[in-house]
């Protein structure tokens, strides 16, 4: 009997964090696909825009990182690594034919599902206080922050995390007017 691939635990936390300082970037360009021959992709966007946010802040109500500092880069892409029209019907997992999985529940055949762990990653530098991240969203959600940023003071941003084995993962971000304690 072949052994069951053992599924590792995810460990989820909600960390709640002040922002002390933010700069902002936009870019817009001809895409370097269809810049240089050795890149040609036919079915790569001409045109290709990109913002980013870089967010600097003090962990707050965390379990273990009260005071720490952070440094979030938040892209703003209509590509990138992350399909932001992917549905759960296109990640349901499949072998090795190709053939779509499912797993008995209660006598029931259930779709077997490959969601990504997250829409970005996060991790702390060796030997300092400070962690490092990034996520991807996309263009409409760097309008709506940057709108927020330069209006509002303080403002406070709570990240969701999983954490899998060693690999820590921003499960959802949010920027907010008021403090973690009104909530």
């Amino acid at each position: 009997m072949a052994k069951k691939k053992k599924i590792p635990a995810s460990e989820y936390s909600i960390n709640h964090i002040k922002l002390t300082e933010y700069s902002a970037s936009v870019d817009a360009s001809i895409n370097y696909k269809v810049r240089d021959a050795r890149n040609y992709e036919s079915n790569a966007k001409v045109y290709g825009f990109t913002s980013s946010l870089e967010l600097k802040g003090i962990y707050i109500y965390s379990d273990d990182r009260d005071n720490e500092e952070i440094q979030l880069t938040v892209h703003g892409t209509d590509e990138g690594p992350l399909d932001f029209d992917t549905t759960l019907a296109d990640c349901q997992a499949s072998d090795d034919k190709g053939n779509y999985k499912f797993r008995k529940m209660k006598g029931q055949e259930i779709p077997v599902y490959d969601v990504p762990k997250g829409i970005g990653h996060l991790e702390r530098q060796r030997g300092t206080k400070i962690w490092s991240g990034f996520v991807w969203v996309n263009h409409q959600i760097i309008t709506n922050m940057l709108t927020l940023l330069p209006t509002v003071s303080p403002l406070y941003l709570t990240i969701h995390e999983r954490k899998v084995e060693r690999n820590r993962y921003i499960v959802g971000l949010t920027l907010q007017t008021n403090h973690p304690d009104e909530e």
